[in-house]
């Protein structure tokens, strides 16, 4: 048998004993130095339960006792000196029937007829005004419907005298000038403007429905025609 034939044949037996030795060296060590840990063979558990509550005792009842107290001294023992008179007793209201014409509801009714009801009472009447009234102080005032110019006087015609005369004057009911007199003077021409000022006549004036009196001024220019 020829050298290499003989290779050939142990050839792949070395290679298989190599790899043999080569993975247990590399195994063993692996082995030899892992410890599995123990597995216990039973499970304990502990479980911690509350308290039970003491058990409810319901409280001794007390017998009642009866606290009262008889006096010996309650009765009288002696005779009264003297016997007050017993008062009368209040006589008893009579019962007022429903819709009665004396009763009164506890609703505001009105004492009333046979249906308890009646209408409310008229509006006071309002009570006249004797005071006069500012002519300011009207909603319509008077309106004058007779007009008499003064007569401009002889001597201050000649004394070229000129002005104004104002006046304060007072209607009556009726619209006649009732007063006046004299606020803003010129001597020679405050008779001739009051003797012209009571010739005048107004309209009634009527205040809340009544006729009144009025309060007004009046002005009066006196003016020479040139």
């Amino acid at each position: 048998m020829s050298p290499s034939a003989r290779l050939s044949g142990t050839l792949p037996v070395s290679v298989g004993v190599h790899f043999v030795a080569l993975l247990g060296f590399l195994i063993w060590p692996l082995t030899t130095g892992i410890t599995l840990p123990r597995v216990p063979s039973t499970f304990q558990c502990m479980l911690t339960l509350p308290v039970p509550p003491p058990p409810f005792v319901r409280p001794a009842s007390k017998p009642v006792t009866s606290t009262a107290r008889f006096s010996a001294a309650a009765a009288p023992t002696t005779a009264p000196e003297k016997i007050n008179p017993e008062l009368p007793s209040p006589a008893p209201l009579p019962d007022l029937a429903v819709g009665d014409a004396s009763s009164v509801g506890d609703f505001g009714g009105i004492v009333g007829g046979n249906d308890g009801f009646v209408a409310p009472p008229p509006p006071p009447v309002p009570q006249p005004i004797t005071a006069p009234v500012r002519v300011s102080e009207l909603v319509h005032q008077p309106r004058k419907i007779v007009d008499t110019r003064p007569v401009y006087p002889e001597l201050a015609r000649q004394s070229r005298l000129q002005g104004t005369v104002i006046l304060e004057a007072i209607l009556d009911r009726n619209g006649r000038i009732d007063r006046v007199r004299v606020i803003r003077s010129v001597p020679l021409l405050d008779a001739a403007a009051m003797e012209a000022v009571r010739q005048w006549r107004y309209t009634p004036t009527v205040l809340n429905g009544q006729p009144v009196q009025v309060l007004m001024t009046i002005t009066i220019n006196f003016q020479l025609q040139q």
